[in-house]
């Protein structure tokens, strides 16, 4: 807002000599030859310098800038009593110095900048040139002049007043902005911050627990050795999720093959597909973090079976695949458990499995179980 004020008034002081011919002619009539022309480029030169410095970026310029085109205004206008002759206009109407026209301009413009030096800077601006004009067409000081200096005071006072409450406003709006960013900052880092703590939960549960819960006396299995590091990893890993690339449909597949594979070879995996399996994994396409959750969970959910479900009982997942949906069901003829009974303690179902498909657009799980009727988990993601 201060540089487009400093451009605009910039524009104002070049302006001015082309739009007053005939007062700069009255001026020449009574003052030496030398002062029009220092008046002319006294004028334009800070203008010029007020344009060309608004495009730059900050305004640490413009206090300065605004200083010197007053200073740059009151020298010149001192320098007319200099350049004088004496002698008064034959029309005692006319303009004998033509830069009275804008004696409030540079007033204005360190308003953008010094508030409390612009109102000095307008009354002396405005007395030294009312004193001027009246010498060159009476030869002396007359009673109007106080009139006069207060008229020009009053009337460009308003144009003060506006540019501060410009100034003000943009200032709390700035403020505003900031305390907005800030707000939504601080929202956005609680929010990673718990996002955060819910991947580290589920992490200590599926991978840290279950490596410890494995642990047996004798020679340690090497692919247990093998499961522990996996978990300090992908503790220690920062997830760039965001710019991963898309997961198609038969790497999905392999991935929850490979995962069920992994936690039993008994564990027999079903496809479903809403196309042929060949033009699904042609080119439809899943989030990776869709993914991730799905195989994440679905691990979860055959790690319980293998722990609760009972020796004699047998698992399968049943997997569909869409354009915009992935599902999959975990399904077990084990004991079963009731739900409702699960104690707040017991963090498999409420954070791996609902609360990881929960933090996922789109994602959702549902439990059934019975007391000896087994148990079917169902994980899924629909496209928003």
């Amino acid at each position: 807002m201060r540089r487009v004020g400093a451009r605009f008034l910039g524009l104002g002081f070049v302006g001015y000599p082309i739009v007053s011919p005939a007062a700069i002619a009255m001026s020449s009539e009574i003052t030496a030859g030398w002062w029009v022309p220092l008046s002319i480029v006294m004028s334009v030169v800070p203008g010029l310098m007020l344009v060309v410095a608004s495009f730059r970026s900050g305004t640490r310029w413009l206090g300065p800038l605004a200083l010197g085109t007053w200073c740059a205004y009151l020298g010149t206008v001192g320098l007319w009593f200099l350049a004088w002759d004496g002698s008064t206009l034959s029309d005692s109407a006319g303009t004998a110095q033509w830069m009275i026209a804008f004696c409030g301009m540079p007033s204005i413009v360190l308003m953008l900048v010094r508030p409390g030096l612009a109102a000095l800077s307008l009354l002396t601006s405005s007395g030294l040139a009312h004193v001027s004009p009246q010498m060159g067409r009476f030869g002396h000081l007359t009673a109007d002049l106080p009139f006069e200096v207060l008229w020009s005071f009053v009337f460009t006072s308003v144009f003060l007043a506006v540019v501060l409450v410009a100034i003000r406003t943009g200032r709390t709006l700035d403020e505003t902005q900031e305390d907005t960013y800030r707000s939504a900052a601080n929202a956005a880092a609680a929010t990673a911050r718990e996002a955060e703590k819910a991947r580290f939960d589920a992490i200590v549960h599926d991978r840290v627990i279950a490596s410890l819960l494995a642990v047996r006396t004798g020679r340690p299995d090497e692919r247990l050795a093998e499961q522990a590091r996996s978990a300090l990893d992908e503790l220690e890993c920062v997830p760039d999720r965001y710019d991963a690339a898309p997961v198609s449909a038969s790497e999905a597949l392999r991935r929850i093959r490979s995962a069920a594979a992994g936690i039993s070879e008994r564990i027999d995996v079903q496809v479903v597909a809403i196309e042929s399996p060949g033009e699904a994994g042609d080119h439809v396409e899943y989030p990776f973090d869709v993914v991730a959750a799905i195989v994440e969970a679905m691990s979860e959910a055959l790690r319980n079976v293998m722990r609760h479900a009972g020796r004699g009982a047998d698992c399968g997942v049943i997997v569909q695949l869409a354009p915009d949906a992935l599902n999959m069901a975990v399904v077990d003829n084990g004991e079963g458990f009731d739900p409702e009974a699960i104690g707040p303690g017991r963090l498999g179902i409420a954070v791996s499995i609902r609360g990881r498909m929960a933090r996922v657009d789109g994602g959702h799980a549902q439990i059934s179980s019975h007391p000896g009727r087994g148990t079917t988990v169902q994980i899924g993601w629909t496209r928003p």
